[in-house]
C-alpha cells in the first residue's frame, strides 16, 4: 500500500504540472502546496499505517499462533474485508487532501478559485482512486494466495457474519474506471490545459510541444498501469474459473476426488464452494449407491431408485430358482462360526456372480439358501410365455460347474466339499415392497415361489441335485439350452391339490 501511494504521489505531481493553470495565483498556490505536501504525508501515511496494522493485528496474531483451525470469527471477517479496508485506508487521505489544501488556500489568501480544481481536487482524486484500486487488487491477490487458504481451508468465505466481500461486478466497474475513464479524463484535462494556455497568450508551437510530451508520458504511464491491473484482475478471475472447469471435467470423467481451492467470497468463491459441495454430494451419493447395491441386488437398487415400484405390488410372470447347500447344517456344527461365515460368503459370491451373468438377480439369502428371480423386469413379463425360463435353466446347470471349481479350491485347502440342491419353476408372482412403513423389502411372493421351494426339497427326496418344472424345461429348449433328463414325474406337492410335472436334469 505504501508503494502504490508513493507511485500515485509521483504521478499526481506529474499530472498537476501538465494540467495546472499558469496564472500567478495558481503558480503561487502550487509553490505553497508543495511546501506542505511533505508535512501532510508525514501525518497521513503513519495514520493510515496505524489503521491498517490495527485492523490486521488479529490476523497477524492468528498466524503467529500457527493459524489453528478453525479461525476465530473476527479473524475470518477481517480477512474477507481486509482488501477493501486497506484500499479505503489508502483512499481516505487522498480525499482529505482535497479538503485540506483548498482550506489552506482560503486561510492564506481569503478565497479560492476554480482554476485550482485540477491541482488541488481533480488530480489528487484521480490518482488516489488509482492508488486505491491498484492497492486493492494487489492485496486481494496476496490474500487469496497466502492468507485465505490458511484461514478458510474448507472455503465458505461468503457465510462469515458481517463480511462484505466485493463482487465481480463492482471489481470490474472499478477496473473499468481505472483503465478507461481515468486515462480519458486525464487526456481531456491535458487538452483543456493546452487550450487555456493558448488563450493565456502562449505560442502555439510551445503549447503543442508541451501537449505532445505530456501525451506521450501519460500514455506510457497508463498503458503500464492498465497492463498491470489487467494481469492482477485476470489472476483473480481466470485462474479460479480455469480450476473450476478442470475440476468439472474430471468429475465428468468419473473422478470424485477433486476439490477446488476457495479463495474469495464473491461470486467466483460461491461457484467454487458450489463445485466442492456438488463433488461431496456426488461422493456421498456414490457411497450410498454402492452400499445400497451391496445390501440389495443392483438390479433391484436401480429399479427402486428409478421410482418404478408400485406400493400395492404388481403381478408378473417370472422364473424362480431356489439353491440350497445340502448337508450344510452338519458342516456348521463342527466348524467354527468364522469359518462358516467365510464358507457361505465364498459360496454365495461364486453363485451370485454367475446369476448376474445369466441375467437374474438374487432376491434374498435365507440361511444357506438363495432365492433367485429371472425375467422380472422384462417388458413382456405377463402372459403365456415363460420369461427368464431359458436363463434360469442355464443358470442352474452352470451352478454345478461353479460348485465344482469351488470344491476344487476347498479340497486344496483341506476343506470338505459342498453339495447343492437346485429347483427352478416359472409362473405368476406379485412383486413389490413388503414390510412396515419404516422398514420393507422388495421381493416376490406367491404360489410360484412356494412351488419352487417345495421342488428344492424334492431334490433331497429323489437324491438329485437339480429339479425343474416342465414349463421351465420347455422354455430352456426353446432358448437352445440342452440338458439330459434323468427322470420325469408328476408329483403332488405338500399344500397343493393339483400335481406338478417335474424333471430331474443334468
Amino acid at each position: 500500500m505504501l508503494s502504490v501511494n508513493l507511485l500515485a504521489g509521483a504521478t499526481t505531481g506529474l499530472t498537476i504540472e501538465l494540467m495546472r493553470s499558469l496564472s500567478e495565483f495558481a503558480v503561487a498556490t502550487r509553490r505553497h502546496d508543495e511546501a506542505w505536501v511533505a508535512v501532510y504525508r508525514c501525518v497521513a501515511y503513519p495514520m493510515a499505517t496505524v489503521i491498517i496494522v490495527g485492523y490486521l493485528w488479529p490476523v497477524i496474531a492468528h498466524f503467529r499462533r500457527g493459524a489453528p483451525s478453525p479461525a476465530p470469527e473476527m479473524v475470518q471477517r477481517r480477512v474477507v474485508n481486509g482488501p477493501v479496508v486497506l484500499a479505503a485506508a489508502c483512499f481516505i487521505p487522498w480525499v482529505l487532501s482535497t479538503l485540506f489544501f483548498p482550506a489552506m488556500t482560503v486561510a492564506r489568501v481569503g478565497s479560492w478559485a476554480p482554476e485550482l480544481a485540477s491541482q488541488q481536487v481533480l488530480s489528487p482524486l484521480v490518482n488516489g482512486f488509482l492508488a486505491a484500486t491498484t492497492g486493492y487488487l494487489v492485496v486481494d491477490w496476496i490474500f487469496r494466495v497466502q492468507v485465505v487458504p490458511h484461514v478458510f481451508p474448507a472455503g465458505h468465505l461468503g457465510t462469515v457474519p458481517g463480511a462484505q466481500p466485493i463482487g465481480v461486478q463492482t471489481r470490474l466497474a472499478a477496473f473499468l474506471l481505472a483503465v478507461a475513464f481515468v486515462p480519458l479524463f486525464t487526456f481531456l484535462g491535458l487538452v483543456q490545459a493546452a487550450a487555456a494556455r493558448l488563450e493565456g497568450g502562449m505560442s502555439a508551437p510551445v503549447v503543442l510541444a508541451q501537449l505532445a510530451h505530456a501525451s506521450r508520458t501519460t500514455f506510457v504511464v497508463y498503458v503500464l498501469l492498465g497492463v498491470g491491473l489487467t494481469v492482477l484482475l485476470g489472476r483473480t478471475l481466470t485462474r479460479p474459473l480455469a480450476a473450476v472447469v478442470a475440476a468439472l471435467r474430471r468429475v465428468e470423467g468419473g473422478d470424485l476426488s477433486v476439490g477446488v481451492p476457495v479463495q474469495s467470497g464473491d461470486e467466483v468463491g460461491v461457484l467454487e464452494d458450489g463445485v466442492n459441495s456438488m463433488v461431496r454430494a456426488l461422493r456421498d451419493r456414490e457411497h450410498i449407491f454402492q452400499a445400497f447395491g451391496r445390501v440389495v441386488d443392483p438390479a433391484i437398487r436401480d429399479h427402486l431408485l428409478a421410482g418404478a415400484v408400485a406400493r400395492q405390488g404388481e403381478r408378473r410372470r417370472v422364473t424362480v430358482l431356489f439353491c440350497d447347500l445340502r448337508g450344510f447344517t452338519s458342516i456348521a456344527e463342527r466348524t467354527p462360526p468364522e469359518e462358516v461365515v467365510e464358507t457361505l460368503n465364498a459360496f454365495f459370491g461364486e453363485m451370485t456372480a454367475w446369476v448376474r451373468t445369466c441375467g437374474g438377480f438374487v432376491d434374498k439369502f435365507i440361511g444357506d439358501a438363495m432365492l433367485v428371480v429371472f425375467g422380472l423386469f422384462e417388458r413382456d413379463g405377463a402372459g403365456p410365455t415363460v420369461p427368464g425360463g431359458g436363463a434360469g435353466l442355464r443358470c442352474a446347470l452352470g451352478m454345478r460347474e461353479r460348485l465344482a471349481a469351488l470344491n476344487g479350491r476347498r479340497a486344496a485347502a483341506g476343506l470338505p466339499p459342498l453339495a447343492i440342491a437346485v429347483a427352478v419353476h416359472a409362473g405368476d408372482v406379485v412383486a413389490g415392497t413388503i414390510g412396515a412403513d419404516d422398514r420393507h423389502d422388495y421381493t416376490v411372493i406367491g404360489d410360484t415361489v412356494n412351488v419352487a421351494a417345495r421342488l428344492q426339497q424334492l431334490c433331497k427326496e429323489r437324491d438329485h441335485d437339480l429339479v425343474v418344472s416342465a414349463a421351465v424345461h420347455a422354455a430352456g429348449g426353446a432358448d437352445g439350452v440342452t440338458c439330459t433328463v434323468r427322470f420325469r414325474d408328476s408329483v403332488t406337492l405338500r399344500g397343493r391339490t393339483e400335481p406338478v410335472e417335474v424333471l430331474g436334469v443334468s
